[in-house]
């Protein structure tokens, strides 16, 4: 089904009150209880535990575009600096400016690295701190009527929370500038202005999608990009090829286990001959646990594991095999694409045809 729809940065008005984070949380009443047997909250429900357990990693936005403010929301997806947004939430900026959920501002390190066919947008940033990333989590076994959560800055109220459920899966939304986004989460978590390119969670905190949406003509319709889309684009966009000039000769895919632990797992489906992969004897069917230090849940998590690693290092790779996990050596090869020897913190190339054209 193919939706017209409205970005929520896009509508978002000029003006508006800044509200900060909002003040902390009143935690009790004073008043003493008896020190018998260890007391549950009931008040701490799953929802609460997957707020506290993302809100270090989700981001505020803040642009001027044509001299009018405009806040939207980010995702930390690597604890180097990277944060994903909507690419419409930066998209003719003049300036952006990224606030941590503490208040503190972040040091954008370069321009937003746009990818506008999926409306999706790269920032880099600085701290002094180590931050932390939210994982992509698995989106192809979303359940219809599970609950999710929704994270942003709607109008420039921070750190705001509200809940739904999946509404839809498979969506097909087009954009305001033509392009159709596919298998999209429709939701009725409440989205507004400010909430583009927050966090679509579950219960369990798992990031599912990037709220990126509303009907323009209806009440609790809202989209988000599936988190396995996110995941798709980013692994190209940020590839070990593209970000440090390094081949591996892996594709691979996320096989999904509901009662599993991890619920999602990256799974070879080939090996390229005369490649690392191949000499390091990993074979199709082997699914990826851990790259050098990193685990791996996601095709992203293994091109990122990657990042920083050059031709001719050795590069411990642990599979799961017939159900016992052992460790192999993979010796990186060098990358067939010219692009810049990647910095310490790497940044990715500039030289996408469509990204290119679209930004002219």
């Amino acid at each position: 089904m193919r939706t017209s729809w409205s970005c929520a940065a896009l509508v978002l008005v000029t003006g508006v009150a800044l509200a900060g984070a909002g003040s902390p949380a009143v935690t009790g009443s004073g008043a003493e209880t008896e020190k018998t047997a260890p007391q549950v909250n009931l008040r701490e429900t799953p929802i609460v535990k997957a707020v506290r357990k993302t809100r270090d990693s989700i981001v505020s936005i803040k642009t001027i575009k044509n001299g009018s403010k405009v806040v939207g929301t980010g995702i930390i997806i690597d604890e180097r600096g990277y944060v994903v947004t909507n690419c419409h939430v930066v998209e003719g900026a003049s300036t952006v400016k990224v606030y941590h959920a503490d208040g503190t501002e972040l040091a954008c390190e370069h321009k937003p690295y746009r990818i506008p066919e999926y409306d999706l947008a790269i920032l880099l940033v600085k701290s002094s701190r180590k931050l932390q990333a939210l994982p992509l989590g698995p989106g192809g076994d979303l359940m219809l009527g599970e609950t999710v959560i929704a994270i942003g800055n709607p109008f420039d109220y921070g750190n705001t929370v509200s809940t739904g459920i999946v509404s839809g899966v498979n969506r097909e939304i087009e954009m305001p500038s033509g392009a159709t986004l596919k298998n999209c989460i429709q939701t009725d978590a409440s989205i507004n202005p400010g909430n583009s390119g927050g966090p679509l969670l579950n219960i369990n905190g798992d990031l599912i999608g990037i709220n990126v949406g509303i009907h323009t003509k209806a009440q609790g319709i809202s989209f988000a990009l599936n988190a396995d889309t996110v995941q798709r684009v980013l692994s190209e966009h940020l590839s070990a090829r593209e970000m440090a000039r390094i081949a591996h000769g892996l594709d691979c895919r996320e096989k999904f286990d509901t009662l599993g632990v991890p619920r999602q797992r990256v799974v070879v489906q080939t090996v390229a001959d005369q490649t690392p992969a191949a000499a390091a004897k990993i074979l199709k069917g082997d699914a990826i646990v851990k790259v050098a230090d990193k685990q791996v849940t996601n095709r992203f998590d293994l091109e990122r594991s990657l990042w920083t690693a050059k031709a001719g290092d050795k590069v411990p790779v642990t599979v799961l095999r017939d159900g016992k996990e052992l460790t192999v050596e993979m010796t990186l090869g060098r990358g067939t694409t010219a692009v810049a020897a990647a910095p310490a913190a790497p940044t990715p190339r500039q030289t996408d045809t469509k990204a290119a054209n679209y930004n002219k």
